[in-house]
């Protein structure tokens, strides 16, 4: 399997259960540990998986809070009533 095919297979199986084990990145891509290890490496440096102990778990994106200034001028209509 090409590396690129890895890291998709690796990132699909995120989407799909937000957390995936090494062991079961071994047996899906017929891959060695060390493979593995290494492209779970590579995609955290890319910053599209954290590694936890013993696998990766997806980042989700969370959505900066407005800054204050800009949240007191919303809604004005519905502050007023």
């Amino acid at each position: 399997m090409l590396t690129e095919e890895r890291h998709q297979l690796i990132m699909n199986s995120l989407e799909s259960h937000n957390v995936v084990k090494v062991l079961e990145l071994v047996e899906a891509t017929h891959a060695s540990e060390t493979t593995i290890r290494r492209d779970l490496q590579l995609l955290e440096e890319l910053g599209k998986l954290k590694r936890v102990h013993g696998g990766a778990k997806i980042i989700r994106e969370v959505t900066p809070e407005l800054p204050l200034t800009i949240k007191e001028n919303l809604h004005m209509e519905e502050k007023k009533k």
